[in-house]
């Protein structure tokens, strides 16, 4: 039952996508108000195994990757993505789609169990030939305290440092990692008061109107090469990974 919701669901999300998704964000893409740059030339979308690496400007990062890449994988090749699970439950469209798509819920402030069993999961995917797309930072970059925080060697912008997770990962047999960063997402967001408390909420205007009608709002996504980083030491794999990425803000 669970396979056939999920391919149901695919089916709907795709319709859905292509018609409130894709189209708009293409057209913005056209717009160049969307770039997105390949550092790898001829990278073949449509072959399983790969694990996407992203950093976390904030909750759209790897949602509008996938929508920009849509016609790029099929089926098959159509990559789950890890949500934290108090995410999912605090958006609505996020828990909607839980059970119909490609969400992986997993646990960040639960016990080392609950855990190990999330990265069992992800570990299953990569090994069944699925895609798997993950935030490389555990929350959004801009919630990083000072110590959370690295800045890129040239135009010293903002990085929320990696944790192991993307390490553990990119060491399994046969993955292929793909450091990408994405820039402007940020922007889509505004603060706010909430108990005497700064907060970033989503923003309809800036989405709407700044980014996608005036074009204020820019954003860019880079995909760095592919990584092969079978038998290295898990935090020497996790390093190399963040630091494409922080290099890749340095990018012109």
């Amino acid at each position: 039952m669970r396979i056939f919701l999920r391919k149901t669901g695919y089916v709907v999300i795709y319709l859905l996508s292509i018609f409130f998704v894709f189209i708009p964000l293409n057209i913005a893409k056209k717009r160049g108000t969307i770039r997105e740059v390949h550092l790898e030339e001829r990278f073949s979308w449509n072959e399983g195994k790969h694990l996407f690496v992203t950093n976390h400007p904030s909750w759209l990062d790897q949602f509008l990757i996938v929508a920009l890449r849509l016609f790029h994988w099929g089926t098959n090749a159509f990559p789950f993505i890890a949500v934290a699970n108090d995410s999912i439950k605090r958006l609505l469209y996020l828990d909607f789609f839980r059970e119909l798509s490609y969400l992986i819920p997993i646990e960040r402030r639960s016990n080392i169990y609950a855990v190990r069993e999330d990265i069992k999961r992800m570990k299953s995917l990569l090994a069944a030939n699925h895609n798997l797309m993950i935030a490389g930072a555990p929350g959004r970059d801009f919630r990083g305290s000072k110590e959370e925080i690295i800045f890129s060697p040239i135009k010293n912008k903002p990085l929320r440092k990696f944790t192991n997770l993307p390490g553990i990962l990119a060491t399994l047999p046969g993955v292929k990692t793909v450091p990408s960063c994405i820039e402007g997402t940020d922007k889509l967001y505004r603060e706010v008061q909430i108990n005497n408390e700064k907060e970033m909420i989503f923003s309809f205007w800036n989405f709407f109107v700044l980014f996608l009608f005036l074009g204020r709002i820019k954003i860019r996504i880079i995909y760095n090469k592919t990584l092969i980083l079978e038998g290295e030491r898990k935090r020497v794999a996790t390093s190399i990974i963040q630091q494409t990425v922080l290099n890749s803000l340095d990018y012109p």
